[in-house]
């Protein structure tokens, strides 16, 4: 059974609430963050489980320091087990990149094999998609030198195209995160307007879709509230499609996206809010 599925059941079951998308210092586009054990301890404190997502990018195995070389990893592993030595209830996985098979069909094959080798040491594995053309979209200023040369329209048929590749790839991914994370700076403020066509992105229903007919969980990720979307990952307009019919408790997971304590703190009650519709304890609207 997807690991992942079966955090879901039992928690639902437990009635736990759950955050599984959690970054700690060990991502590398965190500065002086928070530890497990400070995420852990504030969990506690309000009522919610807390799951862990740092970013796995196969391209730095070789950097020097990356956490997760061979020589670094080992850190990681010494720091979640103190943490859990503590006694407080945690989850475990990664963020793991996935590249565009046309262009780094060497990182994915790099990726696989670094997670086949460490799947005993993680709770779950949650692909995404960061990179369009070896830009960062999900940071403004890559976005807008990807712009610079090519268009908007483009860009995103790249990064959808790459998405269903890895949804249907053989990656050991038990869910995906953040699957129209493509237009995170699309709405007021941002580096585009946001179209009622991007709430609605039938290329984000249909990687909905084929992440539900292969038993991979789907992210409600709600970080989208802090950018210019101002929704959740995938649009909330178009999770009401899936929302009418109650869903399966094991079909979504909930994700603050924190990379610090106080956003996880900000997003608390958000979290549970949402996850009270998934479990049908509170209408959707």
């Amino acid at each position: 059974m997807n690991p992942l599925k079966r955090i879901l059941l039992a928690s639902s079951k437990r009635g736990d609430y759950l955050d599984l998308h959690l970054h700690t210092g060990f991502s590398i586009d965190v500065i002086n963050g928070n530890t497990f054990i400070d995420y852990m301890e504030c969990a506690q404190q309000h009522g919610i489980v807390p799951g862990f997502l740092d970013h796995f990018q196969a391209e730095k195995l070789e950097w020097d320091g990356y956490p997760f070389g061979d020589e670094s990893v080992g850190l990681f592993f010494e720091a979640y087990d103190n943490a859990k030595a503590t006694g407080l209830p945690s989850f475990v996985g990664l963020e793991v990149d996935f590249y565009d098979p046309n262009q780094h069909e060497d990182w994915n094959v790099k990726t696989m094999n670094w997670l086949d080798d460490h799947k005993e040491d993680f709770d779950y594995f949650v692909g995404t998609i960061h990179d369009v053309d070896d830009f960062t979209i999900t940071i403004p200023y890559e976005l807008e030198e990807l712009l610079k040369d090519t268009p908007f329209r483009t860009a995103t048929a790249g990064y959808f195209t790459t998405l269903l590749a890895a949804i249907t790839s053989s990656m050991q991914f038990s869910g995906f995160a953040h699957l129209d994370v493509i237009y995170r700076f699309c709405g007021n403020g941002g580096i585009l307007p946001r179209e009622e066509a991007y709430m609605r992105d039938a290329r984000t229903r249909k990687a909905i879709e084929s992440c539900i007919s292969r038993d991979t969980v789907v992210e409600i990720n709600l970080r989208g509230f802090d950018h210019p979307w101002n929704t959740t990952y995938p649009s909330w307009e178009l999770l009401a499609e899936f929302m009418q019919d109650q869903p399966e408790v094991d079909s979504f997971f909930i994700g603050s996206d924190s990379h610090d304590i106080n956003t996880f703190k900000r997003f608390i009650p958000r979290a549970k809010a949402y996850s009270d519709i998934i479990r049908g304890k509170k209408p959707f609207d």
